[in-house]
């Protein structure tokens, strides 16, 4: 009774976050960030969201700097593909690779009218099924404008990653101090959790864009990970 119960909570929660996404509007955007391992700064990202056609399309490139870039050359990307049906915006496909001007290492496929994501690495497919409602590292930014639409601190949802779906829960803090270089800023804080895990990563927003002043990625006994829009620090 008590695992029908929390289903249905769940279900609840994710037709919350659906209801008024067909309410958004989205505006592209061309952003800078500067990538922080701890205190050095190990690389420039670039993120952006552009429309083509009937769908927008979310893309970040990272390419590293100083003493990293003689490490590596490459330079890792990720696209994300969503379409909007009406009622909300819909993953179609992501793709990452080390490389933007070369093939994509992974593709993974939302096939939405069967209900599953397919996902080819390499050789190796795989398949799983799709839950109704689902975000990615990229379409998970939508979730700040239904948020505060909704008037909602705190929101489970379905979360794509790697070839497997997540339980994530965001918490909104609105107006709180993000200190920078020029000085304090208020801002809308939302942190992500994973279920099972002890990651975590924190969005900090201000205004109307989709692209976050700050980003932060935390896992205990590790460096925190830090991307810092350019015109923000």
């Amino acid at each position: 009774m008590k695992r029908i119960e929390y289903r249905l909570l769940l279900l609840f929660c994710l037709l919350l976050t659906s209801i008024s996404a067909q309410a958004i509007t989205l505006s592209p955007f061309d952003v800078r960030y500067h990538v922080y391992r701890g205190n050095i700064h190990v690389a420039n990202s670039q993120f952006s969201l552009k429309k083509e056609q009937s769908e927008w399309v979310w893309f970040m490139k990272t390419r590293p700097r100083g003493i990293y870039s003689w490490l590596t050359k490459k330079k890792p990307f990720t696209e994300t593909r969503l379409q909007n049906d009406g009622n909300d915006y819909k993953l179609l496909l992501e793709k990452n690779g080390d490389y933007p001007k070369k093939p994509a290492k992974s593709n993974t496929w939302f096939d939405h009218a069967n209900k599953t994501i397919y996902s080819m690495n390499g050789k190796q497919v795989s398949q799983l099924e799709l839950p109704e409602n689902i975000y990615n590292y990229h379409s998970i930014h939508l979730l700040y404008p239904l948020m505060l639409e909704q008037n909602t601190a705190q929101v489970t949802v379905y979360f794509y990653k790697k070839g497997k779906i997540l339980e994530a829960t965001l918490t909104l803090e609105k107006q709180v101090e993000l200190p920078s270089k020029k000085d304090t800023m208020i801002v809308d804080k939302v942190t992500q959790v994973f279920k099972g895990s002890t990651k975590k990563m924190v969005y900090y927003y201000r205004g109307n864009t989709l692209a976050p002043l700050k980003i932060e990625q935390i896992k205990p006994g590790k460096d925190t990970s830090v991307m810092w829009r350019v015109d923000s620090q």
